[in-house]
């Protein structure tokens, strides 16, 4: 029974089923892309062509996927394509048997693909989603923090990155070009009370400071799948997330936006969007750094995760910091931070270790401390501090 990685080309699906072989062990495994010249590049890249099969598939093209799923006797499947093609990848697992996985759905995505657990319990299969670093990794760590509390107020959440580096031409994110220009153009919703709020776009400016190299940056609130799902399962007050960007990056993506990048709608006399342009240039820039990795350490990711509540009826915090960075021994990028999570729990649902019938996310099924050990084995650190006060009287 088989692993089937759909976006298998793209720099996080390229590095899950790096991880899916050297990594969890995994032997059956069938890496696709909508064109096969694409897959085969970044499997070679990879130096693992030969350890898997590759198939030309676009995630799509749901029928498709569920005869790959049937005829090649998937057992699970990591969808690390576009968020938008979640829906219709569940279904054909859902209709072939098959576990599922993904990086996340984007709020609105991850709400629809949580209504769907009647159906996937009655079917006896398991789907947990939202499993890159950030949702994945994050509510994993929000879930450990909820352990280390009797009662759960708030969970704050950052995420950035930087360079060691002199900066001397543009980057790009270590996640989906499109899925940024998404968070640039759409109000957040955040878990405000109890309650869903929405946002404005980039608001809820505040410093934040993370581990050295990165140290103080400006975090905003963007759109993403933990206030969708965490302030529900861990029975939080408040689950707000925020990403702060460097500051290149941060004019880059704004700049981007104000061209109209973020356009969807093809433009005429060229057939092509904005958006679907400045994909496909994207990829190109992912796939020559791939081929070239650098030979020292200098990008970074980090998260923060602070959980506050009470324990023994006394104030408490529980935080969180995870780190990563480019490996320059294995010549992957710091991405692989997104890319590991979604090969860990694949393999845990081929093996059974996660089992448990219906759509999830990663807080209800991921168990913490088995999951950060796996992390520290890729050189994904992550380090927990408890802040509590004690009366003795």
């Amino acid at each position: 029974m088989s692993i089937l990685v759909l976006g298998a080309s793209g720099q996080i699906g390229a590095y899950t089923v790096q991880d899916l072989i050297e990594f969890c062990g995994e032997k059956d495994i069938i890496a696709s892309s909508r064109k096969m010249a694409n897959v085969k590049q970044a499997m070679d890249d990879l130096k693992i062509s030969g350890k898997l099969k590759l198939m030309e598939l676009d995630a799509t093209n749901t029928a498709k996927v569920l005869e790959t799923i049937k005829k090649e006797k998937v057992e699970s499947v990591i969808n690390c394509a576009w968020y938008q093609t979640n829906l219709g990848v569940m279904d054909a697992c859902l209709k072939g048997g098959a576990t599922y996985t993904d990086l996340g759905g984007f709020f609105d995505t991850c709400l629809k693909q949580i209504d769907l657990h009647k159906k996937w319990k009655d079917a006896g299969i398991n789907a947990t989603v939202g499993l890159g670093s950030t949702p994945g990794m994050t509510n994993v760590a929000g879930a450990a923090g909820a352990k280390r509390l009797d009662s759960v107020e708030n969970i704050d959440i950052v995420c950035a990155w930087g360079n060691t580096l002199p900066v001397k031409e543009a980057g790009w994110p270590g996640y989906s070009i499109r899925t940024v220009l998404d968070e640039f153009t759409q109000e957040s919703v955040q878990w405000i009370n109890g309650k869903y709020e929405k946002q404005p776009i980039l608001g809820g400016e505040t410093e934040v400071t993370m581990p050295d190299p990165i140290g103080k940056v400006k975090a905003y609130f963007i759109k993403h799948s933990e206030p969708a799902t965490m302030g529900k399962y861990l029975k939080a007050k408040r689950v707000t997330f925020r990403i702060g960007f460097p500051a290149s990056d941060m004019n880059t993506f704004l700049t981007l936006r104000g061209l109209g990048f973020a356009d969807a709608k093809p433009l005429d006399p060229y057939n092509i969007s904005p958006l679907d342009y400045l994909t496909r240039m994207y990829q190109k820039g992912v796939e020559a750094g791939r081929g070239a990795p650098p030979k020292e350490k200098f990008e970074y990711d980090m998260f923060r995760v602070d959980c506050t509540g009470t324990k023994d009826g006394m104030p408490r915090t529980v935080t969180y910091f995870i780190v990563t960075w480019n490996d320059p021994a294995r010549g992957v990028s710091s991405a692989r931070d997104t890319s590991v999570p979604p090969a860990i729990v694949a393999h845990w649902q081929h093996t059974k270790k996660i089992k448990d019938s219906g759509v999830f996310p990663a807080e209800a099924t991921v168990d913490p401390e088995a999951f950060f050990k796996e992390l520290g084995k890729r050189k994904i650190l992550v380090d927990e501090q408890i802040t509590s006060a004690t009366k003795y009287y």
